[in-house]
């Protein structure tokens, strides 16, 4: 059975740690450092960490990768395979050289598409109509190393960043499960990355803000690759659910020029307009754009700013 190790951090590894467990032999579990959380600050395990206690395999937890004692540790395993998912520090060239074959990376994106830490979002947002899985070796580069095998999928229009995150885990892992059997026949590919790269930095929240000089398609795809986080928002309305209307009416962006009714009022873009369905006011629980509008004490002709 393959000797491996695994690095990863939050709940979207956890589903291929428990397949590498089913798979290979897991001489430890890398991930990084419990860090405070909540009103008390009180320390909080990555869910890496949790799911690994569960299995009761092994756990590291450094807190940087630039000691050269952390490579001579991994190197003791005599692993054969490391397998990284989301583990969120770039690996050290005495790290990637520490397991016989190296490091296998899961990556939620048809690379050299979307390099960084936030694909799945950048992919919605870019209103791509497809994606996909990459598993690719490391290297000292940022999402630049060979390619094992990629798995294609379709994005659909009700995507969002959740959803398509769903799709792409369960995806990943079949990805997962058939690179081990080609690895088990020491059938191993390294294919180097074709195609324009781009980039997919992480998301902030000022990224939320909506700017209704945008089109109405481009302000849909904000909203789907920004759901749940860090959100939309045209001032203190949070917008969680709208729909773009392709008409030619004429108004300044960010004009509520008609209202759906049982729907909710209709916003113009610099393109078309979007038909708000579900908001979130501050401070307000979420409720239908309809019910908001009943108590808003806006008109026809006002501006959502």
């Amino acid at each position: 059975m393959l000797k491996t190790i695994f690095l990863g951090t939050p709940a979207l590894a956890v589903p291929f740690l428990e397949r590498l467990h089913q798979k290979t032999k897991i001489a430890t579990v890398m991930t990084t450092p419990d860090q405070p959380a909540g009103r008390g600050y009180a320390l909080k395990a990555p869910d890496v960490k949790v799911a690994a206690q569960k299995l009761s395999l092994p756990i590291l937890q450094p807190e940087t990768l630039k000691s050269a004692a952390v490579a001579d540790q991994i190197r003791a395993l005599g692993a054969e395979l490391g397998v990284v998912v989301a583990y969120g520090k770039l690996l050290p060239k005495d790290v990637l050289t520490a397991s016989k074959l190296g490091f296998l990376n899961v990556h939620f994106s048809l690379l050299p598409k979307y390099r960084g830490a936030a694909p799945i979002q950048w992919a919605l947002i870019n209103g791509e109509t497809e994606t996909g899985v990459t598993l690719f070796w490391l290297d000292e580069g940022m999402d630049t190393g060979p390619i094992f095998l990629q798995k294609k999928i379709t994005i659909q229009p009700e995507d969002d960043a959740d959803s398509l995150r769903n799709k792409l885990v369960e995806l990943g892992v079949t990805a997962l499960d058939e690179a081990l059997g080609w690895i088990e026949k020491g059938q191993i590919k390294r294919d180097s990355q074709q195609g324009e790269p781009s980039k997919a930095p992480m998301l902030k929240k000022e990224d939320g803000r909506i700017h209704w000089e945008k089109s109405a398609e481009s302000i849909w795809n904000q909203l789907r690759g920004m759901t749940p986080w860090p959100g939309v928002h045209a001032g203190r309305l949070k917008i969680l659910r709208a729909n773009p209307v392709y008409e030619s009416e004429k108004a300044e962006p960010g004009t509520i020029i008609r209202l759906v009714s049982e729907e909710g009022p209709v916003v113009k873009c610099g393109q078309n307009s979007l038909t708000l369905l579900q908001v979130q006011p501050e401070g307000k629980k979420p409720m239908t754009a309809w019910s908001w509008w009943q108590g808003a004490r806006l008109k026809l002709g006002d501006q959502i700013r």
